[in-house]
């Protein structure tokens, strides 16, 4: 296991997410490339609900691959939703 990953994995095992999704995320973090595991890491360590999110996120995607059907469109307008909110609390932050 690389160095990143190892500390990935101890990162992600200290965050409040289930052992469940630990293992998943686990399984899955593997086939990304050593930069994006070290973004990650450099994101989680600084802020372990990020794991949350990214676990979040992660279990969406996968139930919309798994389910299809109208899952994609319900995904992306709840994304929309999320974004333009966090849009919004930026913008006022400007003011």
């Amino acid at each position: 296991m690389s160095k990143v990953l190892q500390k990935l994995r101890e990162v992600i095992i200290s965050s409040s997410i289930s052992a469940t999704d630990q293992n998943d995320l686990l399984v899955f973090l593997p086939i990304l490339p050593e930069s994006v595991l070290e973004e990650l890491f450099n994101i989680f360590s600084k802020d372990l609900k990020k794991v949350k999110e990214f676990n979040d996120n992660f279990k969406s995607r996968l139930d919309v691959l798994v389910g299809g059907g109208n899952k994609w469109d319900d995904l992306i307008a709840r994304e929309e939703k999320i974004f333009n909110e966090e849009e919004d609390t930026d913008s006022k932050d400007l003011f």
